[in-house]
């Protein structure tokens, strides 16, 4: 599995966010994912997951799915926001719907696969940075599998940063990221200009020799994504989210 990105909101959280606020946030989603190249997956922060209902009377599914399809368009002429057509859906008992997206306990969540493309890395944290500042009284916390976000956890509320040290006997270690406004790492985007597609199917494998599998599976758990940071962690030059975020903050301190 390609390293991930974890993001939540927290289901305490749910009845701050109005169906606009979450129309503006499914638009800056949209462009970021229609905008840049994403290696492995893209940005997928919902607030429900939505299944065609197994047991409804309509039995041929194709046919329910048009009957959804339809409901759809027909709910969007009458104004209808998209939060509140999936709620006339499960009302009419067309769809199941999970709330809290992808995790529970969440009033929205959702993660992104990037390997090893620390631009993505970036921009996922980019855009729940835009995020905090839609709905300021969200809290938003991210979880980096990678080496993206230096303390691997972090929490976002309405632009600022805020993060929970690990080892308490590292404070110092954290108190000087603080200091120096360096929780994310600086990502140079050019040198993901060509950076290759993630997938998990390497073709023609049964007709290759043992040592040729050998050769591409001595690094099966990220199939070839490697960090190619220049020092600690860091590009040399690019981007740094450092620079958006309007204060940090230890939790706690």
């Amino acid at each position: 599995m390609a390293r991930k990105l974890y993001y939540k909101i927290p289901e305490s959280d749910a009845a701050g966010i109005s169906d606009d606020q979450w129309l503006e946030i499914n638009r800056i989603q949209h462009w970021y994912n229609s905008e840049f190249v994403w290696t492995a997956g893209k940005l997928a922060l919902k607030m429900y997951l939505v299944f065609v209902n197994p047991e409804h009377r309509q039995l041929n599914h194709a046919g329910l799915e048009r009957t959804i399809r339809k409901l759809r368009d027909e709910y969007r002429k009458l104004g209808f926001s998209e939060n509140e057509i999936i709620r006339q859906l499960e009302k009419d008992q067309l769809v199941i719907v999970k709330r809290g997206g992808y995790f529970d306990g969440c009033a929205a969540s959702g993660f992104t696969r990037v390997a090893g493309n620390e631009f993505n890395a970036f921009l996922v944290c980019d855009f729940l940075l835009k995020v905090s500042c839609v709905v300021p009284e969200l809290s938003i916390t991210i979880a980096d599998e990678g080496a993206f976000v230096k303390t691997k956890n972090v929490r976002i509320q309405n632009g600022e940063v805020f993060i929970t040290p690990a080892e308490k006997t590292r404070m110092s270690y954290y108190e000087n990221m603080i200091t120096h406004r360096h929780v994310f790492s600086v990502v140079d985007a050019a040198k993901y200009d060509a950076y290759p597609q993630y997938s998990t199917v390497v073709p023609d494998f049964n007709d290759m020799d043992p040592e040729q599998r050998t050769n591409i599976l001595h690094e099966w758990n990220w199939l070839g994504f490697e960090s190619n940071y220049d020092v600690n962690g860091d590009d040399i030059q690019g981007f740094d989210l450092n620079e958006k975020v309007r204060s940090f903050a230890i939790e706690g301190v």
